[in-house]
């Protein structure tokens, strides 16, 4: 078999037997038995930067379809980008005994730093992204990028990582077309099948309406998005409650907490008290300092989220026990980002009709043009 026509998965986290060409044996100079090696061992993985990569384990010996495998190298070490093996015939090895990953543990652990995150993982088992993938670089996709009076372009976006119903990418070359992104920047993307049954990524960058500041006062704009998608949970009713969020207004619950000069005045004045708490109605007490207000966090099993309301009265009976601040919503995702408590989201209305902004969101908020016009 070979590596153009499996494809990555068959390589990667996998060992595989190649046969030892002169090209190889140079860059394996140390490695032990090398001279009478006739094949090598290789472990795949991926480097974001560099795709799909052979970390070359040790040397061996093929013999029909049996092979001896050599010791690692301590001090040497040799890696094969794909591109420079794609068309070379490989054994794949079964592993399902742990015997190779057990006999070059030391080598696999010098692949660690290649490590990602969950929400990647995911997509690399995403097989309807294959027709989009880059050959050498699993991570890369084609996107088509959309947008009313322009024409459909295909840039290449390095995945990043998952939103709700989408995905996250990074634009890896800049438009010919001014969409209103650039290199660098990150889209959401989202999946298509076409009329002739081929799957394709695609990143609408059509601003959905244009917003008017009086528009989003009551937040029943905001409320009035969140209810249509959790009805349709369409990729549009998405974008809308997204660049709604953009430029909205909303209430966080905080506790209030006093420096340590007016935390004494206000001991004391309970003091004085004397447990004749009746006695205090009415007694104005101006804090010296200035209050620090601590946003509240939700937790829901393991995960952590920040709270944020259309209104005071969305709160209902929770938010009797804190103090009340209205952020801009960019705000408050720097606010979430910060927090030490690592949230996973920021939910909105958690108490009436709740709907969670993903953390793998908050740039894609933070990078949209605003819709707000003002007269």
């Amino acid at each position: 078999m070979t590596y153009s026509k499996t494809g990555f998965r068959a390589l990667y986290k996998n060992f595989a037997a190649f046969s030892m060409k002169d090209k190889f044996k140079k860059a394996m100079e140390g490695y032990p038995n090398i001279e009478n090696a006739n094949c090598m061992l290789v472990y795949g993985y991926i480097d974001c930067e560099a795709g799909l990569t052979l970390e070359v384990i040790a040397t061996g010996i093929e013999h029909g379809n049996d092979f001896k495998f050599f010791a690692p190298s301590d001090d040497t070490r040799s890696f094969i980008r794909i591109g420079g093996i794609e068309d070379e015939d490989f054994a794949l090895l079964d592993d399902s005994d742990n015997s190779l990953s057990k006999r070059y543990a030391k080598k696999l652990e010098m692949l660690t730093s290649y490590a990602v995150d969950e929400e990647i993982e995911k997509t690399r088992d995403m097989n309807f992204l294959d027709g989009s993938r880059h050959p050498h670089y699993p991570d890369d996709v084609q996107v088509y990028l959309i947008k009313d009076g322009f024409k459909p372009e295909v840039c290449w976006a390095r995945i990043i990582g998952l939103g709700e119903h989408c995905i996250m990418g990074a634009l890896l070359n800049e438009p010919n077309q001014n969409f209103g992104y650039h290199q660098g920047e990150k889209i959401a993307f989202l999946i298509q099948e076409t009329e002739d049954k081929k799957i394709i990524c695609y990143s609408d960058m059509n601003p959905s309406q244009i917003l008017k500041p009086e528009d989003l006062e009551d937040g029943s704009m905001l409320k009035a998005a969140i209810t249509d998608f959790n009805a349709e949970r369409s990729e549009q009713a998405l974008i809308q409650i997204l660049e709604i969020l953009r430029d909205s207004l909303v209430w966080i619950p905080c506790n209030a907490v006093l420096n340590e000069v007016d935390q004494k005045a206000f001991t004391d004045l309970i003091d004085k008290a004397d447990g004749d708490l009746d006695s205090l109605k009415g007694i104005e007490l101006s804090n010296k300092e200035n209050i620090r207000m601590i946003p509240d966090i939700l937790q829901n099993g393991d995960n952590f989220f920040f709270p944020a309301f259309t209104t005071t009265e969305d709160m209902g009976e929770y938010g009797q026990n804190f103090s009340k601040v209205q952020k801009h919503f960019l705000e408050v995702i720097a606010l979430a980002r910060n927090n030490e408590k690592n949230v996973s989201g920021i939910v909105i209305n958690a108490f009436t009709e709740p709907w969670v902004l993903d953390k793998a969101l908050f740039e894609v908020v933070e990078k949209m043009k605003t819709r707000l016009v003002q007269e």
